[in-house]
């Protein structure tokens, strides 16, 4: 296993440039639980062509076998806004306005490469399969023939998750709280004994920032270009060895799964 900056500097080397989300992507599929990635399993499946000498058929034949993740996404409507939902609770957008924007003449409905464009630009990142689930379940009647969305019906289902629509009429009423899921993949849940390490790691980072009047959020914003709260294993690492924070390989593997 090698780190992704290694693997991306290897790859260049050779002719093979990959930008950083490209990456990330391989990590997904070839990554370990420390964020590094697993070359050994890269490289058998990028070796796909074989040829033997002699062999009753000459020529190159391909030995690849797909086997990767489904990158198409939910293939149910529930689930996928079940999704929808929790990266709205989790980053508290409000869609609506947003579409406004685009609908000047507030008609409700947007052109789906503009309803496609909103999402984008508020990371709520969905696949090509996902997008045409959408479209297809709030799609508006139009005498044009020319598909539009309602995205007003769309906000509506989705703003559920903060208040229940008509409480103005039931002010007594309770509305019910959505409850994202967590985060955390549930074989990077901590045991007893790692959360107690955990703990005493973070209580120790914690007494040399205050004792040394660090400001840490600056420096992360600083490796976030996208500002999308998450930054890669070895620029959090790098951004700990510039300001002398001390952690072992075992607490950095604990950050990581953690977090």
């Amino acid at each position: 296993m090698v780190s992704q900056k290694i693997f991306r500097q290897v790859l260049t080397t050779h002719g093979f440039p990959l930008s950083e989300p490209e990456v990330a992507c391989v990590a997904l599929v070839y990554g370990f639980q420390n964020n590094e990635v697993k070359y050994v399993e890269f490289l058998k499946d990028c070796n796909v062509l074989k040829y033997t000498i002699n062999a009753p058929t000459t020529g190159i034949k391909s030995t690849y076998t797909p086997h990767f993740i489904n990158f198409n996404g939910a293939n149910e409507f529930n689930i996928l806004m079940e999704k929808i939902k929790n990266i709205i609770k989790r980053d508290r957008i409000r869609l609506l306005e947003f579409f406004q924007d685009f609908d000047l003449l507030r008609k409700g409905t947007l052109q789906p490469s503009k309803f496609r464009s909103v999402l984008h630009t508020q990371k709520v990142q969905l696949t090509a399969h996902e997008y045409d689930i959408l479209e297809s379940t709030f799609a508006a009647p139009n005498t044009s023939n020319a598909p539009l969305v309602n995205y007003v019906v769309f906000c509506e289902q989705i703003a559920s998750i903060f208040t229940d629509k008509g409480l103005e009429k039931n002010p007594t009423g309770t509305i019910a709280t959505f409850k994202a899921p967590s985060i955390l993949d549930p074989k990077n849940q901590l045991a007893d004994d790692e959360d107690i390490v955990l703990d005493a790691c973070l209580q120790r980072l914690g007494t040399h920032v205050r004792n040394h009047r660090l400001l840490l959020k600056p420096f992360f914003q600083d490796k976030d270009k996208s500002s999308s709260g998450f930054i890669n294993m070895t620029r959090f690492r790098s951004i700990f060895d510039n300001l002398k924070l001390s952690a072992s390989e075992e607490e950095f593997s604990l950050i990581n799964r953690r977090f």
